[in-house]
């Protein structure tokens, strides 16, 4: 293995969640020396300590905003609060950029299709998190529906849009 991205699901709350994913890494850097790439996801609304700790363990990290806002957000994830995310970001490129740790950048995930959101939404937010917070990259993941979820009834996403929306960020970096 050249690398791995951790990532989960809030399992309980998501300080909790943050310290499994930490001490996953930990394992991986210390008890068996994995010296490879590593990506971890942070959690919304973790604690400072468990930002810094990941950028220090890490080479890459994320924090996915999801949507382009806080309304569109809300319809998507009410638990989940845009502005603490974006404050999130801000504070990890801080970190990053201090030297504290092996993290070098950072990057962010869209969900297309499940807000009402427009390209132009999602676009001009990838260009400013480019610009200000030196974002490496934003990824666009087309909806799909699950059955027996709150979104089950929204219509999936046509993945061109998907695509389009790459071509167009890979254009803004």
């Amino acid at each position: 293995v050249k690398g791995a991205f951790l990532s989960s699901s809030v399992d309980g709350d998501p300080e909790t969640t943050m310290e499994r994913l930490i001490r996953t890494t930990e394992l991986l850097r210390h008890r068996y020396g994995f010296r490879g790439y590593i990506h971890l996801k942070i959690m919304p609304g973790v604690s400072q300590d468990l930002m810094c700790r990941a950028v220090e363990l890490a080479d890459r990290v994320s924090v996915n905003l999801e949507a382009p806002g806080s309304k569109r957000l809300g319809s998507l994830c009410p638990e989940k609060d845009f502005h603490l995310m974006l404050e999130q970001i801000r504070k990890l490129r801080n970190m990053i950029e201090s030297g504290i740790g092996r993290a070098r950048d950072q990057t962010t995930q869209f969900v297309v299709g499940a807000s009402g959101e427009s390209d132009l939404e999602l676009l001009d937010l990838a260009e400013r998190l480019y610009r200000e917070l030196r974002i490496k990259r934003c990824y666009f993941e087309a909806f799909t529906p699950v059955p027996g979820t709150p979104l089950e009834d929204r219509p999936p996403e046509n993945p061109l849009r998907q695509r389009r929306l790459y071509e167009a960020s890979f254009l803004l970096r």
